[in-house]
């Protein structure tokens, strides 16, 4: 079986320790050639001090020199120290161009130390001189299949293959190459060789149904992950991963169900808490989301993305004033971040600091004049501040970047009306409802306005038509009740006029953040 990756150093020198042998047979019996022999012995114990001290003592002899510093490379590699150790091989190989096993070593040192193409002639230098060595090859297949060479991988590893299918890190390999390539049915029949191997460490799992995820096959990483849960196996990085992949499948509520089993692992992982809330936020579970946020917002109160995020939902829950100091905290994290400024905005512009809101708004407007939403945004604002002439020029040009949004025009003729150009405003909201028959404000827009002019049974068809598509508007059923006493329907005023007064205050409180955060 060929070595997993975390195995790479001891296979290394378990290869090299058999050159080293072979050459130190030659030797005589001499003391250069037992500190030779103990340094090997003692390397193979993990005793690496006591092994380097025994290959420093056989450096003074010329014909030990080659193999003791091709011993002492091999102990800098376990030791991690890879540039030394690349230095001690290079001189060690430079002596005796023989020495097949310090070779290997120095390529591993190579890729460990992120060259890739110096590796690769190490590992062709090693296959001039062992053309049947399988870490050799193996270590060639991954340089190339890294490059993204998927192709020139899979011939190298032709070969090989079979044994590559009898190992984890062969197998991994293998997917990333099969998928790189697009051949997902044969990428499929790894997953069943995957299934015959013995003792795999969960970690090797995972990584594996990541390779298959990334490929292409989410649905066999699915239920590669699945099968850890069902055997018991289940972890935090089982867990999270899984979600991951549900989340590809659009599966909502069992990515949520698995997100929330890393939580139960780690109570203070910030990523997974986060997606709990993103996937809660999504399905409309606002508070769920903000109770998340809460403890992530515990756990990193300063990560930028934990405050926008909580100041953003929090807002939508009109928690303005939570919102407005979690997203003051956000940007001055994160100064230019344009959705911070947004949102920073419509939370100001939500408490009334219409002022600080315009302020933020029409810096992001100076960088994307072009941009509707902000143009949109921008007068919305000013209409909010009784500034007419500035919201009609705003949301004229918002209108004009986007035809096909709604609220530009529908506050347009929103003015037209607060102006007591009723007649003008009737033709407005009547030209949005061409469009967007279902909009229920421009319904109790018109409405409104055919009261004034004394079309009272448009008017009274109109409103009952807005609160047929929004019973709880508060305006729509006040401004009926209002009407039913103009035309002297006293009782069925008074009915209207008492639903209106206990929808009054829950409206109030949501309406100016509706009012800001979008066009559409």
């Amino acid at each position: 079986m060929l070595a997993t990756p975390d195995r790479f150093g001891r296979q290394f020198i378990a290869l090299f320790c058999l050159v080293a042998v072979f050459t130190l047979s030659a030797l005589p019996a001499s003391n250069p050639a037992g500190h030779l022999r103990r340094s090997i012995k003692l390397m193979q114990e993990g005793k690496l001090a006591s092994a380097e001290a025994e290959a420093k003592l056989a450096l003074e002899d010329p014909a030990s020199q080659p193999v003791a510093l091709a011993l002492l490379g091999s102990i800098r590699l376990q030791q991690k120290q890879y540039a030394e150790g690349a230095d001690f091989l290079e001189r060690a190989i430079k002596a005796n161009p023989g020495l097949v096993g310090a070779r290997l070593n120095l390529a591993q040192a190579y890729a460990s130390l992120g060259n890739g193409d110096l590796a690769a002639t190490s590992y062709r230098e090693v296959l001039t001189r062992a053309p049947d060595n399988a870490n050799a090859l193996l270590g060639l297949v991954r340089i190339e299949a890294e490059k993204g060479n998927h192709r020139e991988a899979l011939d190298l590893a032709r070969p090989v293959e079979r044994q590559l299918r009898a190992s984890p890190d062969g197998l991994l390999l293998l997917a990333s190459c099969y998928t790189g390539i697009g051949k997902l049915a044969v990428a499929r029949t790894l997953v069943a060789d995957w299934g015959g191997l013995s003792g795999v460490p969960r970690p090797w799992t995972i990584k594996f149904a990541l390779a298959l995820s990334k490929g292409g096959l989410n649905l066999e990483a699915i239920r590669l992950l699945e099968g850890l849960k069902r055997e018991g196996l289940a972890s935090f990085d089982v867990a999270f991963n899984l979600g991951g992949f549900y989340l590809l499948d659009n599966d909502l509520v069992r990515a949520s169900e698995n997100y929330e089993l890393a939580v139960r692992f780690d109570d203070q992982s910030v990523p997974a808490l986060k997606q709990v809330a993103t996937i809660a936020e999504e399905r409309g579970e606002l508070e769920k989301a903000l109770s998340f946020l809460i403890r992530a917002k515990l756990e990193a109160p300063s990560d930028p993305e934990v405050l926008f995020s909580f100041g953003t939902v929090a807002l939508r829950l009109e928690l303005i004033a939570d919102a407005t100091k979690a997203l003051e905290r956000a940007l001055e994290l994160r100064p230019d971040h344009t959705s911070t400024r947004y949102w920073l905005g419509t939370a100001l512009g939500a408490a009334r600091q219409y002022d600080a809101s315009l302020a933020l708004y029409q810096g992001i407007l100076d960088e994307n004049p072009n941009d509707s939403q902000m143009q949109y945004a921008v007068g919305s604002v000013y209409y909010l501040k009784v500034a007419f002439e500035d919201a009609i020029r705003h949301l004229t040009e918002s209108f004009r970047l986007d035809p096909e949004q709604l609220l530009s025009p529908y506050y347009l003729a929103m003015i037209a009306q607060k102006q007591g150009r009723n007649e003008e405003a009737t033709r407005m909201f009547e030209g949005i409802l061409k469009s967007h028959p279902d909009h229920a404000l421009s319904y109790e827009g018109l409405a409104i306005s055919q009261f004034r002019l004394r079309q009272y049974e448009e008017a009274r068809s109109n409103f009952q038509r807005a609160i047929s598509l929004n019973p709880r508007s508060a305006r729509a059923n006040y401004q009926l009740g209002q009407l039913l006493v103009r035309m002297g329907l006293r009782d069925e005023a008074r009915k209207q006029l008492s639903i209106a007064k206990d929808l009054r205050e829950e409206e109030e409180k949501t309406q100016l953040v509706k009012t800001l955060l979008n066009p559409h």
